[in-house]
Order: C-alpha cells, then sequence, then structure tokens
C-alpha cells in the first residue's frame, strides 16, 4: 500500500500529474513482486496508464467469473468493453471466449488503446480496441467530446454482455445516465450489462460520517459524495435511489439486487465497489 504521506502529497498535484505521480509509485512497489513471480512481468505498467494496484491478471480472472455467473457471458457471447484501460479485462476474454465471439473495448487513453492493440491486435483479430476522445476532469479533460454525447462505437442491438468496472465511479449522474441509455442502444434484447460504482444508502451515508469505510468520502451536490470536492471524478458515490432510477429511465431492468463492495462494510461479494446487473428487456 502506498504510504499515507505520499498519497496525500500527490493528492494536491492537478489530475493527470497526480495519476502519473501515482502510477510511478505503484510501478516502483511492483517491482519486487515482479522479480518474484514470473507471471507478473507482463503486467501493464501504471505510468502508462494507472488503473490501480493490485494482481492485474486475478483481476481480470475475478471480473470474468463474476460476467460468467451474473451477466450470463458464454464463448459465444459478443462483449463491450466499457472502459477496457490496458486489458485487463480483454486478456482473459482473449482466452476464454471462441473464435469470432467479437470483443470491442473503448477507453479514453491513447496509451492505454495502443497497449491492447500491441498485445492482443494479432492474437484476436475479432477484438477491436478503440480511443474514445471523450472528457472527464480526471481522466482526459482535453477530450473533444462530452460525456453526454458519447456514441458507443457498436450498432445497435449488436452485444451480448457489455461491462464496465471502475467507470461509473468517475462518472456524474448526467454521464452514468447517458452510458445506460447508450448501453441499452447497442445491447440486444435481454443482453446483459454488468457494471460497478460506489453506491449510498441512509444507512451508508451514516457510517461516512462515523468515519467507518476505505474512502473518504464528503459531501457533494444532489445526494453525491465525492473524495475530492476540487476534483468529483476521482471517486464519485451516488444515492443507490438515483442509480436505480437512472437504470429504469435508460429502458433497463434491474432483475436481481445490488451486490455491495468491500469498500463499506457489510460486503456481499469479493470486489471493492458496489456491483450491479442489468437487462435490456427481451421485448
Amino acid at each position: 500500500m502506498t504510504p499515507l504521506f505520499l498519497r496525500k502529497a500527490a493528492g494536491l498535484l492537478p489530475p493527470p500529474f497526480r495519476r502519473a505521480a501515482s502510477g510511478a509509485m505503484l510501478d516502483l512497489m511492483s517491482l519486487p513482486v515482479r522479480l518474484a513471480d514470473p507471471e507478473r512481468r507482463g503486467d501493464p505498467w501504471q505510468s502508462v496508464h494507472n488503473v490501480g494496484g493490485g494482481d492485474f491478471a486475478r483481476a481480470g480472472r475475478e471480473t470474468l467469473a463474476l460476467l460468467i455467473e451474473h451477466a450470463g457471458l458464454d464463448r459465444d457471447s459478443r462483449v463491450l468493453d466499457i472502459g477496457c484501460g490496458t486489458g485487463r479485462m480483454a486478456m482473459p476474454l482473449a482466452a476464454w471466449l471462441g473464435d469470432g465471439a467479437g470483443y470491442v473495448g473503448f477507453d479514453v487513453s491513447k496509451s492505454a488503446i495502443s497497449t491492447c492493440r500491441r498485445t492482443l491486435g494479432a492474437r484476436r483479430p475479432d477484438f477491436c480496441f478503440v480511443h474514445a476522445d471523450v472528457r472527464n476532469r480526471e481522466y482526459r479533460s482535453g477530450g473533444s467530446i462530452a460525456e453526454t454525447a458519447f456514441e458507443f462505437p457498436v450498432q445497435d442491438a449488436s452485444v451480448d454482455v457489455a461491462f464496465a468496472t471502475s467507470v461509473f465511479s468517475h462518472m456524474t449522474l448526467d454521464s452514468i445516465s447517458h452510458y445506460l441509455a447508450e448501453t441499452r442502444r447497442v445491447l440486444k434484447p435481454g443482453g446483459r450489462f454488468m457494471f460497478t460504482a460506489y453506491a449510498l444508502t441512509p444507512e451508508r451515508i451514516a457510517a461516512i460520517q462515523q468515519g467507518q469505510g476505505h474512502l473518504d468520502f464528503k459531501p457533494w451536490r444532489d445526494g453525491a459524495m465525492v473524495i475530492d470536492p476540487k476534483s468529483p471524478e476521482r471517486a464519485i458515490a451516488h444515492p443507490l435511489a438515483s442509480l436505480v432510477a437512472a437504470i429504469r429511465q435508460g429502458g433497463l431492468d434491474l432483475p436481481a439486487d445490488v451486490l455491495f463492495g468491500g469498500w463499506l462494510p457489510p460486503t456481499r461479494y469479493g470486489g471493492g465497489q458496489d456491483l450491479f446487473t442489468v437487462r435490456r428487456p427481451a421485448v
């Protein structure tokens, strides 16, 4: 874990520099593990695109298992990866999906997309990686397209399973609502979408106010909470009721309970953020 004083110092920097500094620190701290474990030596460098620390390959395998269990992913599924990063999910999917199943991943980071194309492009010609020049104050402040205007780079009703891990936790509710509507557009009838977010309930807000949990969330606006009011997209928690309303307004169903993650106990599954699985109605 990064020392507290280093995290606080990095937090004072503007978002691009903070993320670069954090990535460099994570890379430095990962060196002993990379040297000791040959399987970790191929992990993408966080200084290229910071997706957080931990075991890169294991995190991908764990999310793959969640997609199979909760989103009905099978070997013939056509998949959309919203915020694909440096390929944490593309890599296990490349090994698991059948030939020609089809995968599209997009991300706001050019360097992340380049990494995916270099590592997987020749191996899986049915995998497509797209740079999305989308504007986000934390990840790409100079993007030319507003999040609320971005059109996903896939055709209507062409996707069986979509997912977004640690994406909505960096977006305002307006942007989330647009992405939910876009997801509904590209899903086939009956298709499923699994995503993570930070969801607030009255009980969880009270727990945060009592100093519980792993993140120092503060009140922001419209019932949401953030860890950095100067850069809200660094991490945003939204009221659960607002997220459920956005899901329904986007034309999607929420057929199962939300699984609360480990950022704030009690926890219902092994992930850090809260897990949602929604569905485009079959008719």
